[in-house]
């Protein structure tokens, strides 16, 4: 028979026991499912992280991209620029920058020595004025330098534009003996590159093109046999073939790379349907007649012959102001960049 002391041993063993048995499967069973959160927690965390470090990237580019946009026309002459607001009389006129700037010489009274290289003039137009000019005090004084001839003479003619002053060098220009020319300037030039000069400012004109005594629409239009398949354009149809409205933001097919202003333009273009008889202000031509008539008859026939329909195209383009790098850089502003407006559409 067991005792009272016996009964409180055995009862001190088993609860020994059970917290023995109790405390070791808790550690075993908590210490996975920490294990188990804290990998979870961290397998969750990374792709978090990733996902907004990439997006912080994404934003960074794009922010690099408008910042590099905005950076690219930085050191863009302002004078151009001005000069494009304005208009020109000339034609086309070309911004030379200085291929190098020297640093102060004691050559015939000091200065620095600007270098251009002069491009050659293209067939269809001719060099009608050259200017070297900078801000007001930026030149006080221009002599020419030919590379191949000792020979330094000075500049007298010179003119004020608002901020600007600009020096004649016309004739060194076209006198010059090779591709380049040095020019000996005093005042206060600015060796860095920036968007106040100086600028050797090339002016171009075009030849006037002659006006046709007779057009081709007229010349499609004299003979009374197609003239009697026109109408009168008094029966309206839907779709009818016309000038509609096109704006060219620049920047949404790059041309921004290499056009400075305007950031766009309105280009219209020609949309709508050739009906036949064609309406008279669609100045239709003879072949597009006989194409539309050889179209009709066509139809229904199984020869193996498509014949195509007469089609709405622009028949006069207007041409647009443009200021622009050209391929070799150079900024250049056109007053007529020619076939850039609809002005007219017709079937073809």
């Amino acid at each position: 028979m067991i005792n009272p002391s016996q009964n409180w041993l055995i009862l001190i063993f088993v609860t020994v026991g059970l917290c023995f048995f109790w405390k070791t499967p808790i550690i075993n069973l908590n210490s996975p499912s920490v294990v188990t959160k804290a990998s979870i927690k961290v397998d969750l965390s990374l792709p978090k992280q990733s996902i907004v470090h990439q997006r912080y990237l994404n934003v960074s580019n794009k922010l690099k991209n408008i910042y590099n946009k905005n950076k690219k026309h930085a050191g863009i002459s302002r004078y151009m620029l001005q000069l494009y607001h304005r208009h020109s009389n000339a034609d086309i006129v070309r911004a030379l920058k200085p291929i190098y700037i020297t640093s102060p010489v004691q050559l015939n009274g000091g200065g620095r020595i600007l270098k251009f290289n002069i491009p050659p003039v293209n067939n269809d137009e001719y060099l009608e004025a050259a200017e070297l000019m900078g801000t007001a005090g930026m030149i006080m004084r221009v002599k020419t330098i030919d590379n191949n001839r000792p020979i330094i003479s000075e500049v007298t003619t010179s003119r004020r534009d608002d901020l600007w002053r600009a020096f004649d060098v016309t004739i060194p220009v076209k006198m010059r003996s090779g591709d380049s020319l040095k020019f000996l300037v005093r005042g206060r030039v600015n060796v860095q590159s920036n968007s106040d000069g100086p600028i050797l400012l090339l002016s171009y004109m075009k030849p006037k093109k002659r006006r046709k005594t007779r057009s081709i629409n007229e010349d499609d239009n004299d003979d009374s046999s197609f003239t009697a398949l026109i109408n009168d354009g008094r029966k309206k149809k839907k779709n009818p073939c016309r000038k509609r409205p096109l704006y060219v933001d620049f920047a949404s097919i790059n041309y921004d790379e290499w056009i400075v202003a305007p950031p766009g333009y309105d280009a219209y273009q020609c949309v709508g349907k050739c009906f036949f008889p064609f309406s008279e202000h669609l100045n239709p031509t003879k072949h597009a007649v006989v194409q539309a008539l050889v179209h009709g008859a066509s139809q229904g026939i199984d020869n193996g012959k498509q014949i195509a329909k007469v089609c709405c195209v622009p028949t006069k383009l207007a041409p647009t102001s443009l200021l622009y790098l050209d391929s070799t850089g150079t900024l250049t502003y056109q007053y007529g960049y020619e076939d850039m407006v609809v002005v007219e559409c017709g079937c073809r």
